[in-house]
């Protein structure tokens, strides 16, 4: 013989190994596809989790963060020299901090925090240039930026600047920047902007600072060391003849918002978890299905001298494979996203990344996963049928069925002759497989169940904001620069079309001592006049404020961090700006975020007024209007702002409810993108469960297929037959959603309120994500049918028949 034949280097068994890998591709499409989601969405989650946790903190503490900042009265260099030299100070920055509005040509007003630091060295608070200059000269500013608060200027734009006084300036935008001290949780949306103290002057400002900036020599990250310093810096400022009104102490390597950053992390942790854990049940199906179909296989290797535990490994190593296989797809992949989510995260923070890189724990945990669940998953099917006699597996012989009267009753046919056989047909092979069913039910159901809790939580985080926004603002609220008479702003603003309502609130700020008369924390008051139709709080103890009461709040339920066991009728020592510190009586606490930062209270209007000297004047009004929609509010409030100006009043800001709330709530919505990505994962999953598992029925039914060939059934009917399979699975799964939506919504939104709010949160249910998930589930049922569907109809009859 001439012709040379190629030894197969590979036992049989590996040769068969690799031959149920490649003759079978749509299974291992799937089996790969399963295990690949799970592995990527942990991989992802954990290389932008520490990413994050590294990046973050090192980007914040490279600009030299203050870590101490101070509010008081006006001071000038004097102050600051002598502040420089207390031990203990590294560096000192002056600030002149007011508020301004700024548009560009004739676009609606924005409010702006204008900043004139002493120096723009970058010994405290560098900023970051990411379009332009980082340092204005004089008759120039540059804004901060991020992708939250996004003011719409560019470098070499020409703005204006309304000043406290009404005046107006032109200025050119230097630059924007990134400022990381801006995009702290204390639920203000104002852009810093910078100017230099030679444009104040231009301006006939005079060129005083209101704010202590200060960075600690040592361990920046000793909060006892910072917490020495900063008491020093106080002293120097009192002795200075001036009041401390704000005093608040930060670590130098550790963001404002990273906990919160990490704790939404660690939801979408949990739910790449889930999916991980989800894939495991296509895997159990696909093998028993091998199994069973391979089961002559097995009893011929067992014949020819083949061990239970030869066979068992030839499975296991196969499993291997798969996982391996789903495990060089999902690490590049989960790395990449992870990145990506990483530096979307950090562009909303204004941080700055040390760029790309894979993360060796997700790599090591990713490979375990890949493995080990698929292994824990397929090793009992696997032993089970290594482990099947040689007889049982040779033999056509199978044990009949055990009858399942008692459990499923038969369907009595001279009812239902109106339904197709085909249709009744499908309904029965349903249920034909009860294990697989469970399982392919299990996944689909969960992944329903994430996907309503999501909305459910979308609801409830939308309501929670609408609570939130009640205390802040009414359809339009207007702020001076200055206390006018509640009476006359009433009797101008009720002249304005459109306008139904108007209230004057006050305020004052003050702080919670204790019996040593050390401050606790600072506190913020919000004082409603009587009877006020735009706030309805959610009391959580106690009662509201009745028009009689003097020194009465209600506090938010912050106040539980310092003060646990806090009850009506308890007194706390506050001394208000300027005012020597009186007990006030608590008669209620209210539900609040606790990431807003400190405490909130109320007090009653003509009580605080009296205490600040501002009998029947208020700075802050609240326009109730006839309807409610944001383009009514938007309109109201451009005319409102050129009524006033016209009339010579000093205009702080003018502001519509709802953009307000749209502002305030973005960071919501992202959230609620990325759980709704995470519920998307969980139902790719489902998808390639269902698919596997309407695959695998068509696989065994196929001689039932070559049968209703021979009497006569067409492509049509018979694709009818497995989709109306595939449809009847979907909605069972929906139906179960339902149920397990209640406890995945509660879950959820209890971890992102204690984490991210500090507080538990009301579960509101909607229907929107219910029929959603139908309309999704139905699409995925008959998509995961389709390519099934269409193989048994493309079978021949001669196929069929000889099949086995």
């Amino acid at each position: 013989m001439s012709a040379d034949v190629k030894p197969n280097l590979l036992k049989p068994r590996w040769s068969k190994v690799f031959s149920d890998l490649w003759d079978d591709k749509t299974r291992t499409v799937l089996v790969v596809a399963s295990i690949a989601v799970g592995v990527f969405a942990l991989g992802m989650i954990i290389t932008a989790y520490v990413i994050l946790a590294q990046d973050i903190n090192s980007s914040y503490a490279a600009i030299n963060p203050p870590n101490i900042e101070i509010w008081t009265d006006p001071f000038g260099t004097d102050l600051e020299h002598a502040v420089e030299k207390i031990p203990g100070i590294q560096a000192v920055q002056g600030r002149r901090t007011l508020t301004v509005r700024g548009r560009q040509a004739d676009a609606d007003w924005r409010n702006l925090k204008l900043i004139a630091p002493s120096d723009f060295s970058g010994n405290v608070n560098r900023l970051v240039a990411v379009e332009g200059a980082s340092v204005p000269a004089e008759g120039e500013v540059v804004v901060s930026e991020s992708m939250m608060f996004s003011t719409g200027f560019h470098a070499g734009d020409r703005i204006e600047i309304e000043l406290p006084d009404g005046s107006i300036r032109s200025l050119t935008v230097a630059g924007m920047v990134t400022d990381q001290t801006a995009s702290e949780p204390d639920g203000n949306s104002d852009n810093n902007a910078y100017v230099s103290l030679d444009t104040l002057r231009s301006f006939g400002l005079p060129d005083y600072f209101n704010q202590i900036f200060a960075t600690v020599a040592g361990d920046g990250s000793d909060p006892e060391h910072i917490a020495t310093v900063a008491s020093r810096v106080e002293d120097q400022v009192k002795r200075s003849q001036r009041q401390v009104y704000r005093t608040e102490e930060k670590l130098s390597n550790e963001h404002p918002m990273i906990d919160t950053v990490l704790a939404v992390i660690g939801v979408l942790g949990a739910l790449g978890a889930l999916i991980t854990i989800l894939s495991s049940s296509l895997i159990i199906n696909t093998l028993n299905a091998l199994l069973t179909q391979q089961r002559r296989q097995i009893g011929v290797m067992k014949l020819i001298g083949g061990r239970s535990f030869q066979i068992l490994g030839m499975y296991l190593t196969l499993i291997i494979i798969y996982g391996l296989i789903a495990l060089a797809i999902a690490v590049p992949l989960g790395a990449a996203a992870g990145y990506a989510l990483a530096l979307f995260i950090a562009n909303m923070m204004g941080a700055v990344l040390q760029g790309f890189r894979f993360i060796p724990a997700a790599i090591i945990t990713q490979a375990l996963l890949a493995v080990l669940i698929p292994l824990a998953a397929g090793f009992f099917p696997v032993n089970s049928g290594a482990r099947t006699s040689v007889q049982r597996a040779i033999s056509n012989y199978r044990p009949p069925a055990r009858t399942q009267r008692s459990r499923f009753p038969t369907l009595n046919l001279n009812r239902i002759r109106w339904i197709p056989r085909p249709i009744l047909l499908s309904f029965r092979n349903t249920f034909r497989k009860r294990g697989r069913l469970v399982l392919t039910i299990f996944t689909l159901s969960v992944a329903g169940a994430v996907f309503i809790a999501v909305f459910n939580v979308r609801d409830s985080m939308n309501t929670v904001m609408d609570q939130l926004m009640q205390h802040f603002l009414g359809d339009v609220t207007v702020s001076f620069s200055q206390p006018y008479r509640v009476s006359k702003i009433d009797e101008t603003l009720m002249g304005v079309p459109g306008v139904e309502g108007v209230e004057g609130w006050g305020g004052a700020s003050g702080e919670i001592h204790d019996a040593q008369d050390e401050l606790v924390t600072p506190l913020a008051i919000v004082a409603p006049p009587s009877g006020t139709q735009l706030i309805r709080p959610d009391m959580l103890a106690g009662r509201w404020l009745l028009p009689g009461d003097t020194n009465a709040l209600v506090v938010s339920d912050a106040i539980y961090q310092f003060y646990p066991d806090l009850v009506p009728g308890d007194t706390l020592s506050i001394e208000l700006t300027g005012q020597r510190t009186e007990p006030w009586v608590v008669v209620g606490v209210f539900r609040f975020m606790n990431m807003l930062g400190d405490p909130l209270a109320y007090a009653n209007f003509d009580y605080v007024a009296g205490k600040m000297h501002t009998l029947n004047r208020a700075a802050s009004f609240r326009i109730i209007t006839g309807l409610h929609d944001a383009d009514t509010q938007l309109s109201l409030a451009r005319r409102i702002d050129t009524y006033l100006s016209d009339e010579n009043f000093l205009v702080q800001s003018v502001e519509s409810g709802l953009a307000r709330r749209e502002s305030a709530t973005q960071a919501v919505n992202i959230l609620i993108i990325f759980l709704l990505i995470m519920a998307i994962l969980t139902a790719v999953v489902g998808s390639i469960g269902l698919t596997g598992t309407m695959s695998i029925n068509v696989l065994e039914r196929t001689r039932e297929i070559g049968v209703m060939r021979t009497i006569g059934a067409v492509d049509l009917r018979i694709m009818q037959s497995v989709m109306i399979e595939g449809l009847v699975i979907g909605l069972i799964t929906w139906l179960i959603a339902i149920g397990l939506s209640f406890p995945i919504s509660s879950l959820l939104l209890t971890i992102i309120g204690e984490s991210m709010m500090g507080s538990s949160l009301a579960l509101s249910y909607t229907p929107l994500g219910i029929l959603l998930w139908l309309a999704v589930v139905i699409f995925l049922s008959a998509f995961a049918s389709l390519m099934p569907a269409r193989n048994a109809a493309r079978l021949t009859i001669n196929e069929v028949l000889a099949y086995e």
